[in-house]
């Protein structure tokens, strides 16, 4: 059993039992000292704190749902007396049980932990069970923008925070408001932004695509790529609470394995039932801008046909540089994998150069390979000096013979499944 399945062990052990440390520590096997260190760690807080709080998560449904006795519900999840309840429950979200039951209101809590998302290979279009939702991921394309219209305000730590902290939902009351002016429930949003006047605040957007009096902000959903994760929740209710900060903490993972970097806000889609979509925009990375600069720039196919063929076959992304070195000074494009370098690419007014090392792992094949290729990447090899065991081949593309040539000498660098050399 792997560590962090241990402590999913005792996640699920804490929402049915009421353990000391020591009988934790014992469901995963550790002990006491080092099952706390590695609960904290892959949980995020201490054991004994994640277990009262999701004592009082789970007393809160009972102060709404059932008509138990408070000082019952306080007995049934461990505190000693009615006093000891209150003051926990105060601490935790700003209120008395006594204060919530009569006036309900929707609260954060501190979630079930999934350590085991973590852990998952979480595959594009692929439906999976994650901490108690259904969701999949796709990218899609937004092809004409969409106008929303509805109120907006300031959202709290506590609502930011997915979880880890406590109180009630600014985000719930943001709903309960516009609700009471638009009560008809269609295709709705809640889209979570940075604004420009006020940089230390999330604001917080709920709204429909009808505009009227009692809607005095709007939102437009950009044209643009979109990761859109869909999932769905026992209800409306469900999926603004705990739902949409499970979504987000999943898809912040699932962005960082896929190596996908986020815009500038985060949609909520729902409409009207108990599904939602999170649309995520891909923010533009900054090295796409300058390859597509490098492209206008080079005007030759060749140029894209290279930088594909890397991409694809060996996974892995161009690094854009600036280079003041005597041998070739400007902005460079260097091709990486495993740590050793497969080429550089030099960007020039109607064509480009490719750099690529022979050392001398690569010399004896390398000498071997020469015969078949073209005349002027013999005559380059031939006329580079050998420099501390190395060769440093810059070669212009200017032929499709020649970008082979180029795949062919990349490939004695880092060798690929079903590359064949011309002398076989």
């Amino acid at each position: 059993m792997q560590a962090w399945e241990a402590i999913q062990r005792v996640v699920d052990v804490i929402e049915t039992d009421d353990l000391s440390i020591e009988e934790l520590a014992g469901v995963a096997c550790l002990s006491p000292f080092y099952f706390q260190r590695l609960f904290a760690r892959l949980v995020g807080r201490p054991a004994g704190e994640y277990a009262r709080l999701r004592k009082l998560a789970r007393a809160s449904e009972l102060l709404t749902d059932t008509d138990m006795r408070i000082l019952d519900i306080a007995m049934q999840f461990g505190f000693s007396d009615h006093a000891n309840f209150t003051r926990a429950f105060r601490e935790a979200y700003g209120l008395s049980p006594e204060e919530y039951r009569s006036h309900p209101v929707r609260l954060n809590h501190c979630m079930k932990a999934d350590v085991s998302v973590q852990h998952t290979s979480l595959e594009e279009g692929v439906a999976l069970i994650a901490d108690d939702m259904v969701v999949q991921v796709n990218r899609r394309k937004l092809e004409k923008p969409r106008t929303f219209y509805g109120i907006e305000g300031i959202l709290p730590d506590s609502d930011l925070s997915g979880g880890r902290e406590t109180g009630i939902s600014a985000a719930a009351l943001r709903w309960e408001e516009f609700h009471q002016a638009c009560p008809t429930r269609k295709t709705e949003i809640g889209v979570l932004y940075m604004k420009q006047e006020r940089d230390a605040c999330a604001t917080y957007f709920v709204g429909n695509e009808q505009p009227g009096e009692g809607n005095p902000c709007s939102f437009t959903l950009p044209v643009g790529d979109y990761v859109v994760c869909s999932l769905e929740a026992e209800s409306f209710e469900a999926l603004i609470g705990c739902t949409i900060h499970k979504a987000m903490r999943f898809m912040r993972i699932w962005m960082k394995q896929h190596t996908i970097e986020c815009g500038t806000f985060s949609a909520e889609l729902y409409d009207g039932t108990s599904s939602m979509e999170l649309w995520i925009p891909v923010a533009e990375n900054p090295a796409g801008k300058q390859m597509r600069t490098f492209s206008q720039q080079v005007n030759s196919p060749l140029f894209e046909s290279l930088c594909s063929y890397l991409e694809e076959t060996y996974q892995c992304k161009p690094v854009v540089e600036f280079s003041k070195c005597s041998m070739q000074y400007g902005w460079n494009i260097k091709y990486k994998k495993g740590g050793r370098s497969l080429c550089t690419l030099y960007p020039q007014d109607g064509s480009f150069l490719a750099l690529v090392v022979i050392g001398q792992r690569e010399a004896g094949e390398a000498e071997l390979l020469l015969p078949f290729l073209t005349e002027y990447v013999q005559r380059v090899f031939a006329q580079t000096k050998t420099g501390i065991g190395q060769k440093w081949l810059m070669i212009e593309v200017t032929s499709t013979a020649v970008l082979e040539d180029v795949k062919q000498l990349i490939a004695l660098r880092r060798p690929t499944k079903g590359m064949v050399v011309r002398w076989v």
